[in-house]
């Protein structure tokens, strides 16, 4: 069987992720199966409803999202977060040597950031696959290095140094494994040309997300009535932004014999953004 046909087989999860403190509120993950050359939307809820009691601390959550992958071997996620830094800043080190150091490197997200802008100089730098996918935002940008630092150390770093997934295309899949892929929801949207602001109280957003799902629809997305309801109350669009990471991991999925084995090595450092 050839990757692509196992991942279409496989459960497919988009997360649309946060840094936040209270990030139970602001993680959303999207559950689907592929069927009959379409994703089957099941299920649309934040991470908090994973915890007892819907606790919305960060910590918590992110342990609950981490049991999430762990207890669901066959499936493939799509992670809305780098996992990995520009070339430039892994000061040479190999992805598996990054990943594994990388909780010990640096012990905040400000430290974090701090010494990427150091590194980095006045300009903040992207990665290759970052500039590909037209990234709306540098990976230590002040908008999303909290994300990507709790990304990395909380979920890839444990998850990798246990050997409880395999995280595409820097390691090769494994089929006893969850796969993990880094999605940005931004640029499946670019690519789609949908890229329109959805995320708000106003009466428009609102009918912006509602556009965006029914446009979906024609891409090969069946959504049951109830969760094109919730997807659309939700005002700040992470819901969305899930399905669109789930639409994404999907569509990658069906081509990743494409992707695996055939990308240059700076992307087996650097990370890469399937879209």
């Amino acid at each position: 069987m050839t990757f692509a046909a196992a991942g279409i087989q496989r459960r497919i999860y988009g997360v649309d992720f946060s840094g936040a403190k209270d990030a139970g509120r602001k993680i959303w993950v999207s559950e689907g199966i592929a069927q009959a050359g379409k994703l089957v939307l099941l299920k649309c809820n934040p991470i908090s409803e994973l915890v007892p009691g819907k606790v919305k601390d960060r910590d918590v959550c992110l342990s609950a999202l981490c049991d999430l992958i762990i207890s669901n071997r066959k499936s493939v996620f799509g992670m809305d977060f780098p996992f990995s830094l520009p070339l430039q800043l892994m000061f040479g080190k190999d992805w598996y040597s990054f990943i594994s150091d990388f909780p010990h490197e640096y012990q905040s997200a400000d430290e974090f950031r701090k010494a990427m802008q150091t590194a980095g100089g006045k300009a903040e730098l992207k990665r290759l696959t970052d500039v590909e996918v037209k990234a709306p935002f540098s990976i230590y940008n002040l908008w999303v290095f909290k994300q990507t630092y709790h990304g990395i150390r909380d979920v890839v770093h444990p998850l990798v140094m246990a050997d409880k997934v395999c995280a595409l295309p820097m390691q090769r899949p494994h089929e006893d494994k969850p796969w993990l892929m880094e999605i940005c929801p931004a640029s499946t949207l670019k690519s789609e040309g949908l890229y329109i602001s959805y995320k708000g109280r106003s009466e428009k957003e609102k009918r912006t997300r509602e556009y965006i799902l029914d446009e979906m629809l024609h891409k090969g997305i069946s959504i049951p009535e109830a969760l094109r309801e919730t997807i659309i109350k939700n005002k700040d669009g992470d819901a969305l932004d899930s399905l669109i990471a789930a639409y994404a991991t999907f569509r990658s999925a069906r081509k990743l014999d494409d992707v695996i084995g055939n990308l240059p090595d700076i992307y087996l450092r650097e990370g890469y953004t399937f879209f």
